[in-house]
């Protein structure tokens, strides 16, 4: 029985029931499981919110439906990773989301999930969900947060609120200064916020603003010389009048400048003779420019005491001279027995000679990475300084990306002074065969290995020697040429499978970009056997795998039955070139992987084919 459009009797009454939650919502708990599913599409997210522990109980998650408002919202999904996330955090980023979109842009209401929501309403119920509070260009109505209305939307973002991006600095403060800062002030200082992520900054009085009370406890700091610090030192004193900034360009501490003023000029709830918390940023990630690094940041980093992740980012190269003055910067904080720093970032560096320097200056540092553009001539290349014998880092984590040639020996001396290290990241640099050697002998707790964009068809030998004798937890070969002088691809590809067997830690394994092709069919040996590999995630995306080079691995799998469910990714591969062969073969590995797909159009483009070739 229906009506004319075609919907059921059962339909109409969901659409009814769902309506009327306001009346039925203690009953819809009684309906039978089926009608409850069905019901749940037409909620609107505070009753799907609400009914989540009750449709729990029966044995229902709510996943689907705020996958399905996420991808509503968010209209690019389709170009991005298709995986499945917790039930918990696709609610997580759709509110978060719909937080941002009603606050400060628009939102399409044309979904049941928004239906007789007000927009005071979806902030009240989605403001608690917000962890990352992001500001950028469209955030007009930013200043809103500052008045009486939304007084109650600005405490509770103080409260969950743990990490903020200003992703346009600029942009926000062509709007009310005043009313800007006191938001900023009562988030950091009143607030939960300990992460910052700063873009497009306008000038160094906002920055020293920021910095200004949030640096934790301040000690003496020493600053005895080092005859091994003489140069930085000498480049110091010669860039001093660099490094002074007029007082006239320093941020006064007016009434838009001083917290206790901005809340009591703002907030009716303070008053002048309160005295108001300083917060502590602990994650500070920031675009930064010249004149900051050589003011600002070398002036208040030696006293940041609480600062414990430091990433600068600059779309210029950092010079010579300015990563001296940086290094020395960093040496005087790390002289302080109270410095929290352990994770550094720096981008772009000229060259490479300052990674020893800045490591020696930072001792107790356990990650660093560095994005580094050497320089065209390599006759402009200087020496690295040397470790003190017997020095031993606390390093554990390290990345180096280079955009142009640049050789292994440059880092080989920091593995061997780094015996802690478990992760190494290496993109763009050519490797010799010392360096498998160096990571046996040197670094035997090594857990994850990357290495990127790197030729490896030269180091067959030395690649299972290393993975004989190592305890890794990942591994990542991407863009690495693996086969590209192999006569006969197994022959390599056999043993490399047998190593990897061997390794009982080995959890993740990564051969994007390696033209595997038909030789992808081996990689299900990893499940073959008495000993099979316990790898849980396979990344095989971009690797012209056809599909009936993966009906066959799939027919292996099947044959092996992994014991361990695989996440295996097959993005980017021209499996569209047979859709039913490739339907058989997704069918089959269904029953023992999540699978990692996408709807690429491998004939609009002929990279991969070309790469094959």
């Amino acid at each position: 029985m229906g009506n004319s459009d075609g919907s059921s009797l059962v339909q109409m009454c969901i659409v009814k029931v769902a309506q009327n939650m306001d009346v039925l919502e203690k009953k819809v708990s009684n309906l039978p499981v089926s009608l409850l599913k069905d019901l749940l599409p037409h909620l609107n997210i505070y009753y799907l919110d609400r009914i989540e522990t009750a449709a729990a109980t029966k044995g229902i998650s709510t996943s689907v439906i705020w996958a399905a408002i996420w991808r509503d919202l968010d209209q690019t999904w389709r170009w991005r990773l298709k995986s499945a996330l917790p039930d918990q955090d696709w609610k997580q980023r759709c509110l978060e989301r719909l937080f941002h979109m009603v606050l400060f842009t628009q939102v399409r209401r044309g979904g049941s999930y928004l239906s007789h929501l007000s927009d005071t309403s979806i902030l009240s119920m989605t403001v608690k969900h917000v962890r990352v509070l992001s500001l950028h260009t469209s955030t007009k109505n930013f200043c809103r947060l500052a008045s009486v209305d939304l007084r109650p939307i600005l405490s509770s973002l103080e409260k969950g609120v743990t990490s903020l991006k200003l992703l346009d600095v600029k942009s926000l403060f062509k709007h009310e200064r005043k009313y800007v800062l006191f938001i900023l002030h009562r988030l950091l200082d009143h607030g939960s916020v300990r992460d910052v992520v700063l873009r497009r900054n306008p000038d160094s009085s906002f920055l020293s603003w920021l910095m200004s009370g949030r640096r934790g406890p301040q000690l003496t700091v020493s600053t005895a010389p080092e005859t091994s610090h003489a140069d930085g030192h000498d480049l110091d004193s010669k860039c001093s009048a660099e490094l002074e900034e007029p007082a006239a360009k320093r941020l006064a501490l007016d009434v838009e400048g001083n917290p206790e003023v901005l809340c009591s000029e703002v907030s009716s709830s303070s008053s002048p003779a309160d005295r108001c918390p300083e917060g502590q940023i602990h994650s500070l990630d920031f675009e930064v420019s010249k004149r900051e690094i050589l003011s600002t940041v070398s002036h208040t980093l030696p006293t940041w005491l609480c600062l414990r992740t430091l990433h600068l980012h600059s779309d210029w190269l950092i010079s010579e001279q300015e990563m001296s003055v940086l290094v020395e910067s960093l040496r005087q904080l790390f002289l302080n027995p109270s410095c929290s720093l352990t994770d550094l970032r720096v981008s772009y560096v000229s060259g490479h000679t300052h990674l020893i320097s800045m490591l020696r200056a930072c001792p107790t540092l356990q990650s660093l990475c560095l994005e580094i553009c050497p320089p065209a001539d390599r006759n402009t290349w200087r020496p690295q300084p040397r470790f003190t014998e017997n020095k031993e880092l606390c390093l554990e984590k390290l990345t180096v990306r280079s955009t142009g040639p640049m050789t292994v020996a440059c880092f080989l001396p920091v593995l061997t002074s780094a015996p802690k290290l478990n992760n190494l990241h290496f993109t763009g640099i050519h490797l010799s065969q010392q360096f498998f050697h160096t990571l046996t002998g040197s670094n035997p707790s090594l857990k994850v290995l990357k290495l990127e964009d790197i030729n490896l068809s030269d180091y067959h030998q030395e690649i299972l020697q290393f993975l004989k004798h190592s305890v890794l937890e990942e591994l990542s070969f991407r863009d690495c040429r693996l086969l590209d002088k192999c006569a006969v691809k197994k022959d390599f590809l056999l043993p490399f499978v047998e190593a990897l067997k061997g390794i009982s830690s080995l959890r993740t394994l990564m051969l994007s970009q390696n033209r595997l092709a038909t030789s992808a069919i081996e990689m299900a040996e990893l499940f073959s056997g008495g000993h099979p590999s316990k790898i849980t995630k396979l990344d095989l995306s971009s690797n012209f795998i056809l599909p009936a080079e993966l009906l066959e691995f799939a027919q292996l799998l099947e044959t092996y039955r992994p014991v361990q469910r695989l996440m295996l990714d097959l993005r980017f591969n021209p499996l569209d070139r047979e859709p039913e062969v490739k339907g058989q073969a997704l069918r089959k590995l269904i029953l023992y992987c999540n699978i990692l797909t996408d709807d690429w159009d491998s004939r609009s483009t002929m990279a991969d084919h070309i790469s094959v070739m």
